[in-house]
């Protein structure tokens, strides 16, 4: 899928979204694993061609999202039931796949 398709957009900003998205529920404290690997699934889909410039929304939506899920790990661990590996695993997942989106200085 194009990075700047309408769809990609949408479902970028939707996962900011405190009731239905995966990042809006983390900053509630509220892992949810069905959510993660949906957005985790949009990420590996997305794709930019070599030299294409970037549709400032898809940047704007995706940038910040290793740093906060990275900030929401001890949020959404400390009430227990075992989710530190998990979470943290999707945390590094989404810092893998965007760098590789966006490259690494």
């Amino acid at each position: 899928m194009k990075h700047s398709d309408p769809e990609v957009l949408e479902a970028l900003d939707l996962a900011w979204d405190p009731e239905a998205g995966v990042l809006g529920k983390m900053r509630a404290g509220d892992y949810d694993a069905s959510l993660a690997d949906s957005y985790l699934e949009l990420l590996d889909r997305i794709g930019i061609g070599e030299g294409e410039p970037l549709h400032p929304d898809f940047v704007k939506l995706l940038w910040f999202a290793p740093l906060f899920c990275e900030w929401q790990i001890e949020r959404c661990t400390e009430s227990g039931g075992g989710l530190d590996r998990e979470v943290s695993s999707f945390s590094n997942r989404v810092c893998d796949r965007v760098m590789e989106l966006l490259g690494v200085p």
